[in-house]
């Protein structure tokens, strides 16, 4: 009887990354207290002489085939090959789809990787969110060129949540920068492809009501914050810098759902990029 101290070899043989199986066989593995399992993942497998050679190394080693293959001809090739080689091996994915097919009465599509592009586009959304943390309220400015969309404007002018929108749903690197009253717009800006700059402004009225509400929950901050005059002193100023960059894209939120921003952002800059 095999020894518990044994190294046991899997290998996961996949026509697409293989992380499915992966995945399965690792829940699977933690049901059982051994630490001396070597795992191999060969993924993209096309050709029968690939299964071939895993099926040679697994005689070799005693070892044990779990597969996910969609493509019905390879699947019937691995389970006649892994048993000239008396290999044992499992089907992860054959049967599943078996019976998905009889219960949905239609044909597999038989297309490897799919999960992979799905996997592939939460890892960038992830991603994105993160370079939106890291870019936010002008931090790493030197980073700017490597954004999709640099959004600027005034406080309270929704570039924080319209940042993260952008990154979670849409995928897209966004930074923001603040514009400062009196206080020159950071050079690194210019430094950023025009028609991917988003400069936004809204009402005044709505600008001192939203910052009054934001004052509210604050004990620390400029007792001018939400003054009438500093509030419609901020906007012309932010205008001003607008006006001197006729490329880039302004867009008055008053009124807007996050949504709605966020459309019209991508219809100005990721359209054209």
């Amino acid at each position: 009887m095999p020894s518990n101290t044994e190294t046991k070899h899997i290998w996961i043989i996949s026509d697409g990354s293989g992380f499915t199986g992966e995945r399965v066989l690792q829940a699977s593995l933690i049901q059982f207290e051994r630490k001396n399992i070597v795992v191999e993942r060969i993924p993209n497998v096309n050709k029968v002489a690939q299964i071939r050679q895993v099926a040679k190394k697994a005689k070799q080693k005693n070892g044990f085939i779990a597969y996910t293959l969609v493509t019905p001809k390879l699947r019937k090739e691995i389970a006649t090959v892994t048993n000239e080689y008396n290999v044992p091996a499992i089907d992860l994915l054959g049967p599943l789809l078996t019976n998905l097919s009889k219960f949905l009465a239609k044909a597999p599509g038989a297309k490897p990787g799919l999960l992979s592009h799905l996997d592939h586009d939460y890892f960038k959304r992830v991603d994105a969110v993160g370079f939106a943390v890291k870019h936010d309220d002008g931090l790493k400015l030197k980073d700017l060129p490597q954004a999709d969309i640099v959004i600027i404007g005034v406080s309270r002018t929704s570039k924080t949540p319209l940042s993260m929108y952008l990154a979670y749903n849409r995928g897209l690197l966004v930074a923001n920068v603040p514009i400062i009253l009196g206080t020159n717009p950071p050079p690194q800006l210019s430094e950023v492809e025009p028609k991917k700059m988003v400069c936004l402004t809204i009402n005044p009225e709505i600008l001192m009501k939203l910052r009054k509400s934001r004052l509210a929950q604050l004990t620390h901050m400029d007792i001018n914050y939400a003054d009438p005059q500093h509030v419609r002193e901020e906007l012309k100023y932010s205008h001003e810098i607008f006006h001197k960059k006729p490329l880039w894209s302004v867009i008055d939120i008053t009124g807007k759902a996050i949504e709605e921003m966020a459309d019209e952002i991508c219809s100005l800059t990721v359209e054209k990029i």
